[in-house]
């Protein structure tokens, strides 16, 4: 509990110490505009990652320590998307049904097969981000201006799309040695394309970024600053234990597709994760911000 409180007492005594070092009618309010690759990114073992673009807008506040550089904070409404694109997807995986109401494990029990074509899923992420950072410029003159701190990231909102253009399921049962191609009521069959629309839970993201460009001082206490920006979280967004297969079969003869981060390739030894490596946000672009001295 004490250590806890020297530290709140320490960082109180810091910001009295910064505020009441900063240069008084020189500090900075902000708005901008910031856009380029911006994605949830992460790799798959099927198919191909695509990022997307997305854009930001951002609100700052500087706080000038001296004429060359100073802290600062904000908030910043950031849209993040990504795409994966396979063009061909077949599994298959064992079953246990009741389609023989008073048949044996053995008769109830078959492969079921699924191909997917020209499957595409779509995830997008609107985060509230505060920036804290550290900027170093020219004061009363044009130049380079560079800024560097970490963002976290809130999630507000996170959804995923996916589509295909056709989907064959069918089931092999052993017992009989047949295959069923043409039982719709009982998931098998040739299915035409189809959409999807599910929301995401997504935690929330730690991001250091960096930006550097030139600074406009156009006089009368306002400037212009244009530059390129790189940021990237280290803390990963998303849980799942990738275990499902890629389309789940009922044992009342309903079919359910599940997202590409839940999903498992089943027809080998172990499942494999169609996700193969964490979520991360991820963006790079160029940012341009108007700003007026306080």
């Amino acid at each position: 509990m004490y250590p806890m409180r020297k530290t709140y007492l320490a960082m109180i005594f810091c910001f009295i110490f910064i505020t009441s070092s900063a240069q008084p009618g020189r500090n900075e309010i902000s708005v901008g505009i910031s856009g380029g690759i911006s994605a949830l990114h992460y790799s798959v073992s099927e198919g191909k990652f695509k990022p997307q673009g997305g854009a930001s807008l951002n609100l700052g506040y500087l706080l000038k320590i001296t004429d060359l550089w100073g802290i600062g904070t904000g908030t910043e409404l950031s849209l993040y998307r990504s795409k994966v694109n396979i063009d061909r997807y077949s599994d298959n995986y064992t079953v246990l049904s009741n389609s023989i109401p008073d048949g044996s494990s053995e008769q109830n029990t078959f492969d079921f097969r699924f191909t997917y074509t020209d499957f595409q899923e779509e995830q997008k992420a609107l985060y509230l981000n505060i920036p804290i950072f550290f900027q170093l410029q020219s004061d009363n003159h044009s130049g380079i201006y560079a800024k560097a701190g970490i963002k976290i990231g809130i999630p507000i909102t996170a959804t995923r799309n996916n589509r295909y253009s056709a989907l064959k399921t069918s089931a092999y049962f052993p017992y009989e040695d047949i295959e069923y191609t043409d039982l719709t009521n009982h998931g098998f069959g040739n299915y035409s394309a189809a959409r999807n629309k599910s929301d995401l839970k997504l935690k929330y993201s730690l991001s250091p970024f960096a930006e550097i460009g030139w600074k406009w001082h156009l006089g009368a206490h306002q400037n212009i600053y244009a530059g390129i920006y790189g940021e990237y979280g280290v803390r990963k967004i998303y849980d799942t234990a990738n275990e499902k297969p890629f389309l789940q079969y009922s044992e009342d003869g309903t079919i359910t597709g599940n997202p590409i981060w839940e999903s498992s390739r089943q027809n080998g030894k172990t499942p494999k994760a169609l996700l193969s490596s964490p979520v991360h946000l991820m963006s790079i672009g160029v940012t341009v911000r108007w700003a007026i001295s306080l």
